[in-house]
Parts: C-alpha cells; sequence; structure tokens
C-alpha cells in the first residue's frame, strides 16, 4: 500500500468511501459498489472516515500518510491479504 492509495480515498466523494484490496490491488468503492459482482470477495481496508481518524483529522501531511500506509500495509500482511 502506498500514501497514493490513501490520497484517492481522502479525495473521494463517493458515499462511504472505503479503500478495499482486490485481486492484489487497491481501489476505492463507494457503500453501493461493495455490493457488486466486480468487488466480489474484495477485503475492505479502511474506510475514509477511520482514516480520518487515524491521522488525527485535517489537514492530513505527507508524514501522516505515509505512516497510514505503512501501519494498514503491516495489518494486512499480519492478516494475510
Amino acid at each position: 500500500m502506498r500514501a497514493e492509495d490513501l490520497k484517492l480515498l481522502l479525495r473521494s466523494t463517493r458515499p462511504e468511501a472505503t479503500l478495499v484490496l482486490v485481486a492484489g490491488s487497491y481501489v476505492v468503492a463507494g457503500r453501493d459498489e461493495l455490493a457488486t459482482a466486480a468487488l466480489r470477495g474484495a477485503v475492505p481496508v479502511v474506510t475514509r472516515d477511520e482514516l480520518l481518524e487515524r491521522v488525527g483529522g485535517l489537514p492530513v501531511t505527507e508524514r501522516d500518510l505515509d505512516e497510514a500506509a505503512a501501519s494498514l500495509a503491516a495489518a494486512e500482511d499480519n492478516r494475510g491479504g
């Protein structure tokens, strides 16, 4: 996972935007998209709101994103993602 993936999540205007892992790639999906066949089996990683809580809210720095990306990637590795 990269800070760029988290930037995409933060910039998303999708309702209940969530970063998910699907077929080895991170994508941002909204609430309605998560129920589609295209994202069947996708693993939710973090929602936009969870990410903001994790980094202490806005504004978000590059360092915040780098640290959050490293922490989330480690959690995914430990989960077998």
